[in-house]
């Protein structure tokens, strides 16, 4: 395990006043519930098993934190859980869940049912009052069951956001109860009354705990990794998994399961979890190192969730090292350490090491961090610029989005990142797939005594990669001090087929992305797209073929995408999800509607027919509903 990462098993213990802009939480303590064992007892094809609903003190950012009073699922005469205790059957199975409500108020209890008939049952249960639930398991997936109030379909973060728990229900060839290969993750969110969406304080976790104290998830080379990922939380989640594909084979929300034909099964780097949903997803590690697993969305990946860091809290006395895996990240994060097989031996590993002679053999690319003062209002700006010739590039010149880097599939290339900025920074390569030390997240991505360091203001790093697909992906900031991301620290990066070049007008980009507020625009700016909220016209001619690459590096946003001409609504095929190419069952002709996020590249082969005006728009949406904030890039198409 990294040794970076060693400090946070015993860290420095939080003084009283750390704490005292919390209620106290003087309930029994809360356990984490990593979800590896079910509940209950299974016995005769039947699983029994006694809860109770009560107050409890929650710990996110691990025992030796500031604690929240909420309430919580616990088995009778054990401690309360968060998530609440896991209920695992398999199909065929008899689930007898009997449940006392320990609180002094009523509560409204969901999901303790079969999810066969599509709808989700409701049973008040008075304070005091004892009930039992029982149905047949007779349809497979990743539900989660919970108590609320009469209205809440979903559990409510600024309520009873933790009194949830996982229902899963296996296959019958499906092993059930005790310890189990595949994992169960449950996502749950915490926010102080009458807050709403992400503008305000919130506490995001897995499994009951905010990184860095969530689990860390060891796996070998070629393991097949199957995960269970539920999203019981009332906000959008896109999750990410840093150098691999995964495939989702499974996904469905509260009351529907969808178990997906082969066909239909995507390979994504970045996928949307919805208020309410779960997917299964499996993957196989053909790398070595340290990897990480999290929502892309800034504010539930960033430290600022910390409890003893909330507004109120006493910040001077905050814990804030200045290291980026450690200190600058928290909520819904997962580390993922995958070791050398025992049958490869060192030196193979250390053959995908770049050597002193392949190094002659690389391209090289010099890429500067830069800034300028007073972009947005008073507000600076930031790029990523590539150095052309000989002479490094002016300190504060800058364009948003940064310089696009156009690779080679195959090729070796190591691109050297010069920070012209006055704080550290890290350069995540998204979606490429490359090794663990030039992943881009300071102080975690590497292995053992060997981690990738953040670069220091004035210092250079050089990552290098080869990359083994041709597709659309993007290179980012990956910490945050201040709107760093918004500010302008994102591009595309464009791998290329050997002998092909790019040309923008038959392949435009366009790069979505969050406008930074400036005065009189306020946080009700629509989005950026390619650095603007007012494109500039692109020219197109009817009958050809172009391929549009979109990209969202949104900081917290989701965005439903729409292509419009003289007819209506345009026709496009999708071919590329992640810089991955679609099967040809799946690239097939849609109507020119597509629903994106934060971490998401897609590529879309579009003929305009006939000649006209057309716009591809660009609206944010907030729980699937529209927020007004459009921004339209007009597109004159003439004919032939």
């Amino acid at each position: 395990m990294l040794a970076a990462l060693a400090v946070l098993a015993t860290p420095p213990p939080l003084h009283a006043a750390d704490c005292e802009h919390l209620p106290a939480a003087r309930h029994p303590r809360a356990a984490a519930n990593a979800n590896r064992a079910s509940a209950g007892v299974r016995r005769d094809g039947a699983l029994t098993l006694r809860l109770v609903i009560r107050d409890a003190s929650w710990y996110p950012d691990g025992a030796r934190s500031c604690a929240l009073s909420v309430r919580a699922f616990a088995e009778e005469g054990k401690p309360a859980t968060i998530p609440g205790p896991l209920i695992r059957a398999r199909v065929g199975d008899d689930v007898r869940v009997t449940l006392r409500n320990g609180l002094a108020t009523p509560v409204w209890v969901r999901g303790l049912h079969d999810r066969a008939s599509g709808t989700l049952d409701s049973t008040e249960l008075a304070a005091g009052a004892t009930r039992e639930f029982r149905f047949r398991a007779t349809t497979p997936g990743a539900w989660y069951y919970w108590a609320g109030g009469v209205t809440a379909r979903i559990p409510e973060s600024n309520d009873n956001g933790q009194l949830v728990g996982a229902l899963v229900i296996d296959t019958a060839q499906t092993k059930s109860g005790g310890k189990l290969d595949d994992r169960v993750f449950v996502m749950t969110r915490w926010t102080p009354h009458g807050t709403t969406g992400n503008s305000g304080f919130q506490v995001n976790a897995i499994n009951g705990l905010s990184w860095p104290h969530t689990e860390r998830l060891t796996y070998t080379m070629g393991d097949s990794v199957r995960w269970h990922v539920i999203n019981a939380s009332d906000e959008l989640h896109m999750m990410h998994l840093h150098g691999f594909y995964f495939r989702v084979e499974a996904r469905g929300d509260a009351a529907h399961d969808s178990i997906l034909a082969r066909a239909q099964q995507i390979m994504p780097v970045t996928v949307a979890t919805r208020r309410g949903e779960w997917m299964s997803i499996v993957w196989s590690p053909d790398r070595t190192g340290n990897w990480l697993f999290h929502c892309h969305f800034v504010t539930h990946m960033s430290a600022d969730q910390r409890l003893d860091r909330m507004p109120g809290a006493r910040t001077t006395t905050a814990t804030h090292t200045g290291d980026h895996a450690t200190d600058a990240m928290a909520g819904l994060l997962l580390g993922v350490t995958v070791r050398p097989a025992r049958t490869i031996a060192a030196r193979t590993i250390a053959a995908r090491l770049p050597s002193r002679a392949a190094a002659v053999r690389e391209r090289v690319v010099h890429l500067y961090a830069n800034t300028r003062a007073g972009v947005f209002g008073a507000r600076p700006g930031f790029a990523f610029v590539v150095q052309e010739g000989q002479r490094p590039p002016a300190a504060d010149s800058i364009v948003i989005p940064g310089a696009p880097l156009l690779l080679t599939r195959g090729e070796p290339t190591r691109i050297i990142v010069h920070n012209r900025l006055t704080t550290p920074l890290a350069v995540h390569w998204h979606g490429i797939e490359l090794e663990s030390y030039w992943d881009g997240v300071g102080g975690f991505s590497g292995m053992g005594n060997r981690v990738a360091p953040m670069i220091a203001p004035g210092g250079t790093f050089a990552a290098r990669m080869t990359p083994p697909r041709a597709g659309t992906f993007m290179y980012h900031v990956h910490n945050e001090h201040g709107e760093e991301l918004a500010g302008g620290l994102y591009a595309p990066l464009l791998v290329l087929e050997p002998g092909t070049t790019h040309d923008p007008r038959t392949e435009p980009v366009f790069v979505i992305a969050t406008a930074v507020p400036v005065a009189g625009r306020g946080e009700d700016a629509p989005p950026f797209i390619n650095g603007s909220a007012s494109p500039d016209t692109v020219h197109m001619v009817a009958g050809a073929t172009y391929r549009i690459r979109l990209i969202d590096i949104s900081s917290n946003e989701a965005h439903a995408v729409s292509l419009t001409g003289p007819a209506g609504t345009a026709t496009w095929r999708v071919v590329a999800r992640d810089g991955r190419d679609l099967p040809a069952e799946q690239a097939t002709p849609q109507l020119a509607r597509e629903n994106t996020a934060s971490g998401v590249t897609r590529d879309f082969e579009f003929t305009p027919i006939s000649p006209g005006f057309y716009s591809l728009a660009v609206a944010a949406v907030l729980q699937a509903r529209p927020t007004g904030k459009v921004t339209t890039v007009p597109i004159r198409v003439r004919a032939p």
